[in-house]
């Protein structure tokens, strides 16, 4: 069959061809997609002389992060460490600095040739979440990112980093990420292609026209302020709801910092643990006051699910711990994948999931039948419930309320990345109120999470709304 110019054969929707040129180096479908060459060719040829198709790099510098050492120490709020961005830090458009990992001077040092600063953007170039775009609203003397990220600093005056932002985050910036995207078993987008990437931008005399992009970004964030509301209300709500198990049971829980020496007393058990963290006088006094309440070791309510085996299989559903939402303690999606590289555990429908990585964080979640015979992270531990004091939701409620999180956070061992070990699980207090108030705390978190759900979804209304308008005032 003749090859023709981006024609789509009717006899085959899924076959088409094209003409070679010389700017082509790939013989792939994701290359020669024609509905990203028809959208992209679209602003190629349009006949406005009030806009521009350039490439990313004449108006900017794009450049990576690096990868820690391995064996670097990091902690999670030391104010005197360095801030270190990864993907999971870019939410909402923006570089959550609050959720960043902290690492030591010494290794600053080491990777310190690229740095954020305000008003930078970043895209992530790595796995599943390829395309993602924040930009960091708040100025630091220094900041670290990842090797599985690329800073977009803008070195053009006219171009407004947050006119940038919402271009890339739009179906033209996704669509060429995507394509321009490679490999097999884990797709990356490179640098180069990163800086190859096309951006239409409003023009006034030959100049790109920066008060044209103020005019539309006035608009769209009108609609964005509306978004801004709905999510302070939606955190307020999370917020609240963590608090549900600790006021209503009635235990005043210190919240103190952790603190780093401690005093031995004599006859201490010498197989104990002798760790300033562990024996910090915060975390006696809170088992002395969890002790006061009716209570039973976790060990003693739960078992620990072992010997399953995953089965071969194509692919599998495979939930990491960045997949799971530790505001609502929902698994938040799964990622289909050909191998599994390490080891696995396999989700049972009923089971709770407890993250033995920064356990405090509150990464708790109850396996539902969607993600029945899923495949996940060997940092998740799964239990079954095994006792019947107390229901699986309370379970699951009282596990990511203060009254146990506070004794994770003294309890973890480690140096890179805090763990817990399982004896500290096993004994980990386990406050049991009686059955209705059981009942009444884990209806108070549910509804509080139900609003929160019902705000979000209100948000992402106005998000698509916002995507919209962006583009209907950009290109007509």
């Amino acid at each position: 069959m003749a090859i023709t110019n981006k024609q789509i054969f009717e006899t085959n929707p899924l076959t088409y061809g094209v003409t070679i040129t010389e700017k082509d180096d790939r013989l792939d479908c994701a290359w020669f997609n024609p509905i990203v060459e028809d959208e992209i060719g679209h602003l190629r040829n349009s006949k406005r002389n009030d806009r521009e198709l350039v490439r990313l790099r004449t108006v900017a510098d794009v450049n990576g992060g690096k990868r820690l050492p391995k064996g670097t120490v990091i902690s999670e709020s030391d104010p005197s460490d360095i801030p270190y961005v990864r993907v999971i830090d870019v939410k909402d458009l923006k570089v959550d600095l609050n959720t960043a990992i902290k690492i030591p001077k010494e290794i600053h040092q080491v990777i310190q040739r690229y740095q954020l600063k305000q008003n930078d953007i970043v895209i992530t170039i790595v796995g599943a979440t390829i395309g993602k775009v924040g930009i960091l609203d708040e100025n630091v003397d220094v900041c670290d990112f990842t090797e599985n990220m690329a800073r977009i600093r803008i070195q053009n005056d006219s171009v407004l980093p947050r006119f940038l932002l919402h271009y890339l985050e739009s179906k033209f910036g996704r669509m060429q990420a995507e394509r321009l995207s490679v490999g097999s078993s884990q797709f990356k987008l490179s640098l180069q292609s990163c800086r190859n990437l096309e951006i239409y931008l409003p023009l006034f005399n030959g100049s790109f026209n920066n008060a044209m992009q103020q005019n539309i970004l006035k608009e769209v964030y009108a609609i964005f302020s509306q978004i801004d509301d709905n999510m302070k209300q939606s955190n307020k709500l999370i917020n609240d709801s963590k608090r549900v198990v600790v006021e209503r049971i009635g235990l005043p829980i210190a919240t103190g910092n952790v603190g780093c020496t401690f005093v031995q007393s004599i006859g201490h058990d010498p197989r104990s643990r002798l760790d300033a963290l562990f024996n910090n006088p915060l975390r006696e006094q809170l088992i002395c006051l969890l002790k006061k309440y009716p209570n039973r070791p976790l060990g003693k309510i739960v078992k620990q699910q072992k010997g399953d085996k995953i089965i071969p299989s194509d692919f599998y559903r495979l939930v990491e711990l960045e997949e799971i939402d530790e505001d609502t303690g929902r698994i938040a999606y799964y990622r289909e994948v050909p191998e599994l590289g390490s080891e696995k555990i396999l989700l049972k429908a009923g089971n709770i999931l407890i993250s033995k990585l920064q356990p405090e964080k509150g990464k708790i979640v109850i396996v539902n039948d969607k993600y029945d015979g899923c495949v996940g992270s060997s940092e998740l531990l799964p239990f079954a419930l095994d006792s019947a004091e107390v229901s699986l939701d309370y379970l699951w409620a009282v596990l990511r309320s203060d009254c146990v999180l506070k004794q994770w956070e003294y309890s973890l061992t480690g140096s890179s990345r805090m763990r817990i070990g399982t004896n500290e699980l096993a004994a980990t207090i386990i406050p049991i109120p009686e059955n209705k108030i059981q009942t009444e705390i884990v209806e108070g978190i549910s509804d509080k999470i139900a609003e929160s759900d019902k705000i979000l979804k209100e948000t992402e209304t106005l998000k698509t709304k916002a995507k919209k308008a962006f583009l209907k005032l950009l290109i007509g």
